[in-house]
């Protein structure tokens, strides 16, 4: 089958979309727990699959490397979603927002959010940038930084007890609104 899928043989692509299809789906649908998005992203896949079909080693197993397109597919979204949470749903933003609905405290609140992420220590306000704003894994944040999975989870959580001790409620919530909604 992966011979004649990289000849270009649209049946056995078909046969290969068929038989994968709802592990990849639900792969997608277990990293991002949302329907449409893991639909998406299930395309892409056998869409990169597809393009890039010629360059498929015969030495390895096909779900292995559907299975790694999977993996870079859904790589670029997180990227893609990092940067877009940067741009579009940063403090300033959802406080201009709110200011404009008639909130006159926004500058206070987005000088406290600003303060206690800068209160952190600076390795851990390290990883919850990394996490919560470039949208890297645990494993990624853990072998970019040297360190354990385990650290990262702990210094996340350390991180958001933290948060949590130093912010209003209300400030808080635009914390896990901004960065935790995934």
């Amino acid at each position: 089958m992966l011979s004649s899928l990289k000849e270009g043989n649209h049946n056995a692509f078909t046969d290969v979309f068929d038989i994968w299809k709802h592990k990849v789906y639900s792969y997608f649908l277990k990293k991002t727990k949302q329907a449409e998005i893991a639909k998406e992203l299930t395309q892409d896949t056998f869409i990169k699959l597809w393009k890039y079909r010629a360059q498929m080693d015969e030495a390895m197993g096909l779900d292995q490397q559907i299975f790694q397109k999977a993996r870079q597919v859904y790589i670029d979204w997180l990227r893609k979603e990092a940067s877009y949470r940067q741009h579009f749903y940063t403090p300033e933003n959802i406080l201009t927002q709110s200011s404009s609905t008639g909130h006159n405290n926004s500058h206070e609140i987005r000088d406290a959010i600003h303060s206690a992420l800068n209160r952190l220590p600076e390795k851990r306000k390290q990883i919850f940038e990394l996490k919560h704003v470039h949208g890297y894994s645990y494993k990624e944040i853990a072998q970019l930084l040297g360190i354990s999975t385990k650290t990262v989870d702990s210094q996340l959580l350390k991180a958001l007890s933290q948060l949590r001790k130093t912010l209003s409620n209300s400030q808080f919530v635009i914390i896990y609104i901004l960065f935790f909604m995934d």
